[in-house]
């Protein structure tokens, strides 16, 4: 008896096809990887803006403040427009737009004064940072309950999406008694 021979024959179309399948893998991850750092890029800058001159006000404390003043001032005596926040309850959150503080107004360095006052009486003036034309970020102070009976205020500005201190140097704590506005 003799054996049939039979050849095996592949279509070519296949072949195309088989090739053609990982590129198109290829292009559509790498669309979906451009598309994807765009939105991440846009996010980001949104977030950013979002951010910029902000004053966040944050009285974690059981104390009530009852008037909290902000403003730049230079060597001279030269002074911003002064933000008056008035009464802060205690446990509660303040957010504003810091456009009325212009640096622009002030020539040279500046410093952040905050002045604030307590329902205990105490009251304490603040001058903190080095602040240059042009500080467009957020300011945030936070202020809460210590073991003592003082209270812890944290007072930060920054720029940036990661709110960095490293062009301000205002990164402070400071221990006030509400009592007497003895800060230490």
């Amino acid at each position: 008896m003799s054996k049939i021979k039979v050849k095996n024959y592949e279509y070519q179309g296949n072949k195309t096809k088989e090739k053609t399948v990982p590129n198109k893998k290829i292009r559509n991850l790498l669309i979906g990887g451009g598309i994807f750092v765009i939105l991440l890029v846009a996010v980001l800058v949104f977030v950013e803006s979002t951010l910029e001159n902000k004053i966040i006000i944050r009285n974690r404390s059981t104390h009530t403040i009852t008037s909290l003043r902000i403003w730049y001032e230079d060597n001279d005596g030269t002074m911003t427009e002064v933000m008056d926040f008035g009464k802060v309850p205690a446990k509660k959150k303040v957010t504003e737009s810091a456009e009325k503080l212009k640096l622009s107004d002030i020539t040279g360095e500046a410093w952040l004064t905050v002045q604030i006052a307590f329902e205990d009486g105490g009251e304490a003036l603040l001058q903190t940072g080095q602040f240059l034309n042009g500080f467009h970020g957020r300011v945030s102070l936070e202020v809460s309950d210590t073991k003592d009976e003082e209270l812890m205020l944290h007072l930060q500005a920054g720029e940036g999406l990661f709110n960095s201190t490293a062009t301000t140097n205002c990164d402070d704590v400071y221990y006030i008694n509400p009592k007497d506005g003895y800060i230490e």
